[in-house]
């Protein structure tokens, strides 16, 4: 029989938490991976739409995977089974989906931890914050490759990612090397959520950046996704 360990499960309980730190997180032990899609799919259909993730599913079950087996344009396919930085989801899209609904089927051998970190502390000044909005990047994500920046206007979400994007000018260049430097000062007070069978995590993916802490090659870490747009 399923056991709620954390009592916070509720969707006004999470978006309460959620304001305060960017992410919410709860455990039901015992579930297996259908009943946890069902656990997100009922979050999920409270916080808005599903949308597809990078392989056209709806609901995806992600394992870390090596350079070889890694979609060509994903974070994996240049990092593989090591750390993998920081970044927003979807930001090869012209707008990054809201949420990030992660649940964990099996935490795997040894476990990879998920890290979160706001970008609201990474400390930017106002004339930083312009840049961010002003300074124009190149996202590629093949034919459908556009231009954007890393901050939309008034700070609506965040879009980072090493994997896909570049730097148009030394605006655009300077911005990258300022985000980074950032996350790398910040990198060691980030949040990190250690996984147990059945954890349910929630995170605003405007707001929140997330990675990965290496991993081993068939170490049976499998959670289940769903994306969601507000």
């Amino acid at each position: 029989m399923a056991t709620l360990d954390i009592a916070a499960s509720e969707p006004e309980q999470l978006l309460g938490q959620m304001a305060e730190r960017g992410w919410s997180s709860y455990c039901i032990a015992g579930l297996d991976s259908a009943s946890i899609f069902r656990e997100l799919g009922r979050i999920g259909n409270y916080l808005g739409t599903r949308v597809a993730g990078r392989a056209g599913s709806l609901e995806e079950v992600i394992q870390p995977r090596g350079t070889d087996d890694a979609h060509p344009r994903s974070l994996s396919s240049r990092y593989g089974l090591g750390a993998l930085p920081f970044h927003t989801e979807l930001s090869h899209r012209t707008k990054p989906c809201r949420y990030l609904l992660l649940g964990c089927i099996d935490p795997g051998s040894p476990a990879a931890a998920t890290m979160l970190l706001d970008w609201r502390n990474l400390r930017f000044s106002p004339q930083e914050i312009d840049l961010l909005e002003a300074a124009p990047i190149l996202v590629r994500t093949g034919r459908r490759s556009f231009y954007s920046t890393i901050l939309a206007p008034g700070g609506v979400f965040f879009r980072y990612d090493p994997a896909c994007l570049e730097g148009l000018d030394d605006r655009g260049r300077s911005a990258l090397r300022l985000v980074e430097a950032r996350i790398d000062g910040a990198a060691s007070k980030a949040d990190v959520h250690h996984w147990r069978q059945g954890d349910i995590l929630i995170v605003d993916n405007w707001r929140v950046l997330h990675g990965r802490s290496p991993s081993d090659h068939g170490s049976g870490r499998r959670l289940a996704r769903i994306l969601i747009d507000a």
